[in-house]
């Protein structure tokens, strides 16, 4: 009985982040007690969706220099540039900084973080995105064609029992 709906109910979480996966920028919050299986159900999803994983390794050396090169290299510009299905599996234990909390909210409303490419790296995502708008019979604005660029769905995992969620979502303890 108990094990058989843990199982169901572990199928449905699948079910629910693949559908997640499967929608254009698909971001999630995945809520829940520590050892429940978010970390377990999201990566067995992504390999269900055909997204490539990306997660980062924070060492006591790591700070906001590594996120940002992390960002650039292995999640928005393989995502955009090279057209790939990303997904970032990132833990609220891995935060550092709330900037970091900014750089995800701003993956999460527009695809990017705004001020992380050089000169010629826009060139070579506009020149992406124009091609894309082409394809779509779409206008080539500024707009339209950074829009075409982002591939990356962010999950997102915390516990639920964590007074810093709270604050981190912009709430109080």
């Amino acid at each position: 009985g108990d094990v058989y709906k843990r199982q169901l109910d572990a199928c449905e979480h699948v079910t629910r982040i693949c559908r997640i996966l499967r929608q254009p920028q698909g971001h999630a919050l995945l809520l829940g007690v520590g050892g429940s299986g978010r970390q377990s159900l999201s990566k067995l999803s992504i390999y269900l969706a055909n997204h490539k994983q990306f997660s980062i390794e924070v060492t006591k050396t790591y700070g906001l220099k590594n996120w940002r090169e992390d960002l650039k290299k292995c999640v928005l510009k393989p995502a955009g540039i090279e057209e790939k299905r990303i997904s970032f599996l990132f833990v609220d234990t891995q935060i550092i900084s709330e900037s970091m909390l900014e750089d995800i909210n701003n993956i999460i409303n527009s695809g990017d973080v705004p001020g992380i490419y050089a000169k010629d790296d826009k060139e070579e995502i506009e020149i992406v995105g124009q091609s894309e708008c082409q394809k779509r019979k779409m206008a080539l604005t500024q707009m339209n064609k950074w829009s075409m660029y982002s591939h990356v769905c962010l999950l997102y995992t915390s516990d639920a029992a964590d007074d810093s969620l709270r604050v981190d979502l912009g709430g109080r303890r």
